[in-house]
């Protein structure tokens, strides 16, 4: 039965061969062809197929790219620049102190801090490109950016047709409406022949469309330009509500003059998954930013923050010990290394920036008093959920 399976694993496999050859036309070396395959191993086969499609790449750039373009131009130039999106507390929004200067805080400015750490070992180690609902892809696209992390929804079309590269989601929200408290309504419902603002370029203006029609409500829709904000339309009294995540709403409502006046409406009517994004297919670059999110969420579930890390590195967990940087046995090195890091990326992250949990609490819990929800731990309930650092 075994060499009956080897038997028809290399006809597949010959067969394949020929195709391609003959597909592509760049000869692949006729050696391969006339192997004795009925000697070689399941193992020895993978090998010689995989340098088969190595040596014959007839699939567009994006599926066999340079391996690290974004990360050698990261190294050359010392510096992460990311887009993010400017007055957007609890998110992004650049502030001045007399002890700091000008600095950027934020849940996604904090994303972007936390990959700097992971590659130079400096959270700061980072130049920050505001974008809005046009330029954040563009920019991604053209190699302005690095990274984005802008409160972006990921999506089929962005990720399929768009050619971006999605990594975890940092942030489970989904799309709300706010309204003044003076109309005396409480739900959406109520809302009949209401006029609604809301941005074109993004996917709030299907969302609301998609829930309008479901609940057979009319309304008059007021498309805001890229050059105005949404909330400072709704103001103006242009408009009776605005529709974008319900996150993005509690932002909003803080930096109004009399925020009490307003009042967020209970109806969640899309799914909003958050993350950073890359341009795709730049893999080395996509898996550093990736594993840069998991990291953050394991030091969660190993209860390692950035005040016991120090005390963390004589764990006896082997888990830990990796985390820590240790060799990954004997004859392996450091994780870090994978990836082109050294070994103490992981240190690094939580040490400067801290953990999911620390990142959560001071700048979405404290600034906008939103609670966790969705953004727990699997094991709380949540939804956030890392693969093994091994």
């Amino acid at each position: 039965m075994v060499f009956a399976g080897k038997v028809i694993v290399c006809i597949v496999w010959l067969f394949w061969v020929l195709v391609v050859d003959n597909a592509v036309g760049q000869g692949i070396d006729k050696a391969h062809a006339t192997m004795d395959h009925s000697n070689m191993t399941l193992d020895e086969i993978e090998k010689v197929r995989r340098q088969v499609i190595e040596k014959n790449n007839t699939l567009g750039p994006e599926y066999f790219p340079k391996y690290s373009s974004t990360y050698n131009r990261v190294i050359e130039r010392g510096v992460v620049i990311c887009g993010t999106k400017d007055e957007f507390p609890g998110f992004s929004e650049e502030v001045w102190t007399h002890e700091d200067g000008s600095r950027w805080i934020g849940f996604d400015v904090d994303i972007c801090r936390a990959v700097a750490a992971a590659v130079f070992g400096d959270a700061n180690a980072v130049e920050y490109e505001i974008v809005d609902g046009v330029t954040r892809f563009t920019y991604l696209i053209d190699g302005t950016i690095d990274m984005l992390s802008a409160a972006t929804t990921y999506t089929f079309t962005r990720n399929v047709l768009k050619k971006l590269e999605f990594l975890p989601t940092t942030y489970y929200d989904g799309q709300g409406f706010i309204t003044k408290k003076t109309l005396g309504v409480s739900s959406a419902k109520q809302m009949h022949g209401a006029k609604i603002c809301f941005k074109g370029s993004g996917t709030s203006a299907k969302n609301i469309a998609d829930f309008m029609q479901l609940h057979e409500i009319k309304y008059t829709p007021v498309v805001v330009s890229e050059k105005e904000n949404t909330k400072d339309v709704y103001l103006k009294g242009d408009c009776d509500m605005y529709g974008t995540d319900r996150s993005g709403l509690a932002s909003n409502r803080l930096g109004f003059k009399n925020p009490e006046l307003h009042i967020i409406l209970p109806e969640i009517i899309s799914k909003e998954p958050l993350g950073p994004v890359v341009k795709y297919g730049d893999q080395r670059w996509s898996d550093i930013v990736r594993w840069t999110v998991y990291v953050l969420f394991l030091a969660e579930e190993m209860e390692i923050d950035s005040n016991n890390i120090d005390r963390m590195k004589n764990h006896i967990d082997p888990n830990i010990q990796r985390f820590m940087g240790e060799k990954n046995g004997k004859n392996h090195p450091h994780l870090g290394a994978k990836l082109g890091l050294d070994e103490s990326w992981s240190y690094n992250i939580i040490k400067q920036v801290g953990n999911y949990k620390e990142i959560f609490q001071r700048n979405i819990t404290k600034r906008l008093g939103l609670q966790r929800g969705l953004n727990q731990l699997y094991s709380q309930g949540g939804l956030l959920y890392a693969p093994p650092l091994k």
